[in-house]
């Protein structure tokens, strides 16, 4: 599966996950990098037989990079044999990380990161929990917090392993999590992990004068969150708030709050602040840090809501991060639609950009506040999809809106569709209906897949039961 795309000045990397769930790497040279551009039907430099999806002329031009659209050609164009290995459905090794800083004055923002980490918990893909930490933990406590481990999770039936590794400071500690353990993460995860423990690794880093470009693999960062490339770094909350609809009624994003209703487990609970148990309960202090990356790793095992993003990235050939925005997969589906047809998406301009321009959004009836009385909630399937397939609603079928008095007039042409409002499509299938009709037919199979299993399933548990 596609993990990264990196751009050098002469090589593409291409970073995916094989079989194993590790990273891998393929790197492709690059002479010019090369976008399309708008230009003029007289302009002799124009394509004889390639339009924009608008059906203007355009014409390729050299620039620094590929732009997102270019670049879902590139990968669209490698060899076969090639895009058999990196688009091929798989599943990283997932770590998932939490960790504990020390509370001095208030909770630590991560932007500031002013106060030291004091523990690092990294729960392994076999069940293994690793603690990084400052105090000296005997061997005896550490098989007790193991014990501890397994007996709070035992309605899992799951046995966990244990292994504390004693630091003398807190530089050594954190440059040996940066250059030993994520060096080896294909993916990283936890609960708030973007927002808080990998921003505070980032910014302590910077404190302690550590190189966290040695955790990437090209020891390159992005640019916006610092995260290393050709690395996952997900943050499961996220995740969970996005993709999560098992639990019904969202009262809290809280790892306590959901954890309670997704597994029946609660965080470790204890008497006055985090930092006193750390200065005067050292061995509790680690098993609480143990049991919150834990509990991430078995609301996972329920919900599979990570599972559910790299499904996203399988079937769009998106790179990871990039599938977890709806904008960049509908780009990438509408793109890769118009090549059959031989459309691209053009920039306006070699300056740069596309067209400003405002647009209002759906209408939302604000309710008058008050009790009523026959009150019905209805929930319609895939309502603006199937909206958007009824009336042929795409950039490429629009013509125009006109006055509500001429509605009754123009739908005696039976080539457009008139809606209600005044707006105008064209009746030839576009490209919106097109990959919307497609998606509806693989989610109509996936369903009937899924039903057959379960059926087969409740048969065999049922002559089973009778044995």
């Amino acid at each position: 599966m596609l993990l990264d795309v990196e751009q050098r000045q002469k090589e593409i990397i291409v970073s995916y996950y094989d079989t194993e769930g590790q990273v891998k790497f393929r790197r492709y040279p690059v002479e010019q990098y090369k976008n399309w551009y708008i230009t003029e039907e007289n302009d002799r430099y124009k394509h004889e037989t390639l339009r924009n999806w608008d059906g203007r002329p355009i014409k390729e031009g050299n620039a620094r990079q590929y732009n997102k659209f270019s670049l879902i050609s590139f990968l669209d164009n490698l060899p076969q044999t090639d895009k058999d290995i990196i688009f091929e459905p798989t599943m990283p090794k997932t770590y998932f990380v939490d960790i504990e800083t020390e509370i001095i004055d208030g909770f630590p923002k991560p932007e500031e990161a002013k106060t030291r980490i004091l523990s690092f918990s990294i729960i392994t893909p076999d069940r293994k929990a690793i603690v990084l930490g400052l105090e000296d933990m005997p061997q005896e406590k550490m098989q007790k917090i193991q014990n501890d481990t397994n007996e709070y999770f035992k309605s899992l039936d799951q046995d966990w392993t244990f292994d504390y590794r004693k630091f003398e400071t807190e530089y050594d500690m954190v440059f040996t999590f940066i250059n030993r353990f994520m060096t080896k993460f294909p993916m990283m995860t936890g609960w708030n992990f973007i927002n808080y423990d990998w921003q505070y690794i980032v910014n302590r880093c910077k404190r302690l004068q550590i190189d966290i470009t040695q955790a990437a693999k090209t020891k390159e960062l992005d640019r916006t969150d610092s995260r290393p490339l050709h690395m996952g770094i997900l943050d499961y909350m996220q995740l969970y708030d996005k993709y999560d609809r098992s639990v019904k009624v969202k009262e809290s994003n809280s790892l306590d709050y959901v954890s309670g209703q997704v597994l029946n487990l609660n965080k470790i609970k204890f008497q006055g602040s985090l930092q006193d148990l750390y200065e005067q309960d050292f061995v509790k202090y680690i098993y609480y840090n143990v049991v919150d990356s834990i509990l991430v790793y078995y609301i996972d095992q329920k919900l599979k809501s990570m599972e559910v993003l790299l499904t996203l990235a399988s079937i769009t050939k998106m790179p990871l991060y990039k599938a977890a925005s709806p904008v960049s997969v509908t780009e990438a589906l509408i793109a890769r639609k118009l090549a059959e047809q031989n459309r691209r998406v053009a920039s306006e301009g070699k300056e740069g950009g596309e067209k400003d321009g405002k647009f209002a959004g759906a209408y939302v009836k604000q309710p008058k506040v008050g009790f009523y009385q026959g009150v019905s909630a209805f929930d319609f399937a895939s309502l603006y999809p199937s909206i958007m397939r009824q009336f042929n609603i795409s950039p490429d079928s629009y013509k125009e809106i006109i006055p509500i008095s001429q509605i009754p007039e123009r739908k005696k042409n039976k080539d457009e569709i008139v809606c209600s409002n005044g707006v105008v499509y064209d009746k030839k299938d576009s490209i919106l209906k097109r990959i919307l009709s497609d998606l509806y037919d693989q989610r109509k199979d996936y369903k009937k897949t899924s039903y057959d299993y379960y059926t087969k399933a409740k048969e065999v548990k049922d002559r089973l039961a009778k044995l």
